[in-house]
């Protein structure tokens, strides 16, 4: 609640003729007395048939004073007031009767300018009274005017049973009152947990905080460690290199001998395929010659048939050529 507000409604109350004084600083602290006049006042200014409870003694009667009092402005006017704020009776509650007084504040200036309107409007009447044509348009416009009232005030009365239904059918302040209660403890016990979680949270938080910290100073470390060992030089360095010297020009020796190798295995298959062609040739030619030797072994038993002459005595021609195959011997 701001000191704006306080001292606006100070101002309204005494605009509108509270007949009390009312300063800024009388809801410093719970005046439960000056709020339920206020309350009382504002609302029988507003609607003088409300019906307002007047014993206040006990705590159950103010508690009932101001429970009537918000339902009947919540269904009469549409005003909706907090009644935990109003039985505080402080700086809020001054908040919550400003939505009544504000809305008769209004209603009152704008009634005191339709009247000096008004005024205005009856002395300028009688100093310059109405032309004809004026008059005339007034006239006119009546007509128009009325209709449009009477359908205003038809419709007003058709929706005014629905509007009473939809009013009277408003959940009683108890259950709206149980209902608020049920969902602030609901959120308060939400609250807690979520409160919890984030107490979780912010331990989780540090110690992984700190186990970041470990890893970077260990990181930090080997990494140092990592450096001095970079710029030394390892007493096997010189007898590595050395080795390795020698294991490369032992690789170039083995890569000739298997060079080497490869061409000779390589020579010696060609040789041996050569051989083998050759020794393939000269059994062909064996063979071809044997062929001809049976062939003059037979040629040579069947002259001596023919002739009468025992096999005895052919038996050196045999292995002599016949004539027509003097060219195949001799190039054997």
């Amino acid at each position: 609640m701001t000191f704006r507000e306080i001292k606006q409604f100070t101002e309204i109350v005494r605009t509108l003729g509270y007949p009390k004084a009312v300063g800024v600083d009388s809801f410093d602290t719970p005046n439960f007395g000056m709020m339920a006049d206020l309350l009382h006042w504002l609302c029988s200014l507003f609607d003088p048939d409300i019906v307002i409870l007047s014993d206040l003694s006990s705590e159950s009667s103010r508690v009932e004073f101001i429970r009537s009092i918000v339902q009947q402005m919540a269904i009469k006017s549409g005003i909706r007031m907090n009644p935990r704020k109003l039985y505080g009776a402080d700086r809020f509650a001054v908040r919550e009767m400003l939505k009544v007084a504000a809305p008769i504040y209004k209603g009152v200036s704008a009634t005191l300018a339709i009247n000096q309107i008004q005024h205005e409007n009856r002395d300028q009447g009688k100093a310059d009274p109405p032309s004809a044509k004026k008059i005339s348009q007034l006239s006119a416009s009546v007509p128009k005017h009325s209709v449009e009232l009477y359908d205003e005030l038809d419709k007003e009365l058709m929706i005014r049973a629905e509007r009473m239904k939809i009013l009277s059918t408003m959940p009683p302040l108890d259950a709206v009152e149980k209902n608020v209660l049920s969902a602030v403890d609901s959120a308060a016990t939400r609250l807690d947990t979520l409160q919890k979680e984030l107490e979780r949270l912010s331990s989780d938080e540090a110690a992984l905080q700190t186990k970041i910290k470990q890893r970077k100073h260990e990181y930090d470390r080997q990494s140092k460690r990592l450096m001095s060992v970079q710029t030394i030089r390892p007493a096997f360095m010189d007898e590595y290199e050395g080795l390795e010297q020698e294991l490369a020009e032992l690789f170039k020796v083995h890569f000739q001998h298997y060079r080497n190798i490869d061409y000779f295995s390589h020579e010696l298959s060609l040789q041996e395929q050569k051989k083998k062609k050759i020794l393939e040739q000269k059994e062909k030619e064996l063979k071809k010659f044997r062929n001809k030797i049976r062939q003059n072994l037979v040629v040579s038993v069947i002259n001596s048939v023919n002739n009468g002459g025992g096999v005895e005595a052919n038996d050196d021609a045999l292995f002599q050529p016949q004539n027509d195959n003097s060219d195949s011997d001799d190039s054997f």
